[in-house]
């Protein structure tokens, strides 16, 4: 019996795609049947034998038809959730700035720990936003700029209510559903240009 391996179907996908070939032409190219080659793409199951007729159809490794196209995938994710978390506790250590007291040591440590937070969120988004620029995402970056302290504001005011500490503004329960909306077509734009 043949061993089965997993191999990433985006992966076999990409690489037909970038030939300009239909599944029927990859079928023929590699000596798989057309059922065996929509199975691939649809499970990312396959045999050995397969796996390896794939590889030397577009002449790559078989490895490279494994985890590489996942792992790159994954990294992207979490760059991704990098820059929401970042711009999340940004959005949150400027909005929740004291009013500076004279000669009051509290209120210079809470505006203390609100730069800390609001460094520690740059921090954290620098790697990603470097990553955006690398792979020219910059509508993308915008939207997320836009998008998460809007939905971030949103989320306070669920909490607000929640708690039952009165019913937030409609307004901004308006604005932090449109800013989820944005972060919404952020994640599809950086999806779509891995």
């Amino acid at each position: 019996m043949n061993k089965q391996v997993n191999i990433s179907k985006e992966k076999v996908r990409q690489l037909r795609m970038s030939k300009g070939w239909p599944q029927e032409q990859l079928a023929l190219a590699s000596g798989l049947s057309v059922r065996t080659v929509q199975r691939v793409e649809s499970e990312g199951a396959a045999s050995l034998n397969t796996a390896m007729s794939l590889a030397a159809t577009f002449e790559v490794d078989v490895s490279e038809l494994q985890q590489t196209y996942q792992l790159e995938t994954s990294r992207k994710q979490k760059l991704q959730y990098g820059l929401f978390i970042g711009l999340v506790i940004l959005t949150l250590s400027l909005a929740t700035q004291p009013l500076p007291l004279p000669d009051d040591p509290y209120s210079t440590y809470m505006r203390f720990m609100s730069y800390f937070l609001a460094g520690l969120g740059i921090l954290i988004m620098i790697p990603n936003v470097i990553s955006a620029f690398k792979h020219k995402q910059f509508f993308a970056l915008a939207l997320a700029s836009i998008g998460a302290p809007l939905t971030t504001i949103l989320l306070v005011g669920v909490f607000y209510l929640l708690l039952g500490l009165g019913k937030p503004k409609w307004e901004l329960f308006a604005l932090g559903l449109g800013g989820a909306c944005i972060l919404f077509k952020s994640l599809k734009k950086f999806n779509k240009s891995k």
